[in-house]
């Protein structure tokens, strides 16, 4: 039977969800689509630069209709699709989608469930990344795996820059598992297993984790760990590296070129002086 027997609905954030509920919208019709499920109209979204039309304005040129709850969903059924969509589907929710559903995880699995594994692949020193989709599941992000790219991450990488490469790739793995889903020709792997087999490992990341990089000014860092810390903190505009990190970073940049006699002064650098400055001294640097 096909995933689409019964229509679907379909959830997600930013940019990219844009772009794939429009390849669903092209290769399946719009008559299959039930619902979108995304942001407020009225909300002012973080994401806005990232496209030129909202899931809103693609629900209404579409005669979609839009919902902005989860708990909106009750009525709905079939098949469920989240690009991106930012909070945990319950169980109850899940159970009312008899086809089931996917999810495309901007990070790979499981090594990289939970929040913002861009900002934690640069911590690691990780030199791949990559994106994931995978069957929705009461867990977070422990559903089986049906496709993941992998690439190469950048040694200049900062959180901004990884996330975008991160979309590019989401959209070109979420097209051909889209398309393998329609003819039956998805495979599946169990994260379970992998993790049993020892062929990888399994961490959970939080948004609590982010809070407390932002906290953590007394925390000993050599100058590498601290312009390692600001790439990965570079995000905007969602968040930036908070200014403790950016007087440090430049203070370390600065000891760096002074001659040997002037190194470890107090150079008491002003904030004022350090934000303009330090993205330009990082974002051009050779990796």
């Amino acid at each position: 039977m096909s995933i689409l027997s019964n229509g679907l609905v379909f959830a997600g954030t930013r940019g990219l969800a844009t772009r794939c509920i429009l390849f669903i919208i092209e290769t399946c019709g719009r008559d299959q689509v039930s619902a979108i499920l995304g942001a407020s109209p009225n909300e002012q979204v973080w994401w806005g630069h990232e496209t030129s039309e909202e899931l809103w304005e693609v629900a209404d040129r579409h005669k979609i209709p839009y919902l902005h709850s989860m708990e909106d969903l009750s009525q709905y059924g079939g098949f469920l699709v989240s690009i991106m969509w930012d909070k945990i589907f319950p169980a109850h929710i899940l159970g009312q989608f008899d086809r089931g559903g996917i999810n495309l995880h901007p990070a790979p699995l499981p090594q990289y469930r939970g929040s913002l594994g861009r900002i934690h692949a640069i911590l690691n020193g990780d030199r791949s990344f990559g994106v994931t989709v995978h069957y929705l599941s009461e867990g977070v992000d422990t559903g089986d795996i049906i496709g993941e790219l992998q690439f190469p991450l950048l040694p200049s990488e900062t959180a901004f820059s990884l996330d975008a490469r991160t979309l590019l790739y989401g959209y070109a793995l979420f097209c051909e598992v889209w398309l393998r889903l329609l003819d039956g020709s998805c495979p599946r792997r169990s994260q379970t297993a992998l993790i049993d087999e020892g062929k990888r490992g399994s961490r959970l990341y939080t948004m609590r984790m982010l809070t407390e990089l932002f906290e953590s000014a007394s925390v000993p860092r050599s100058a590498e760990q601290l312009e390692q810390l600001y790439r990965a903190l570079y995000f905007p505009p969602r968040f930036t590296p908070p200014n403790w990190l950016v007087e440090k970073v430049l203070t370390s940049e600065v000891q760096a070129i002074l001659p040997d006699s002037a190194r470890g002064l107090d150079l008491n650098v002003k904030e004022s002086q350090a934000i303009p400055r330090l993205p330009e001294i990082l974002l051009r640097r050779d990796p």
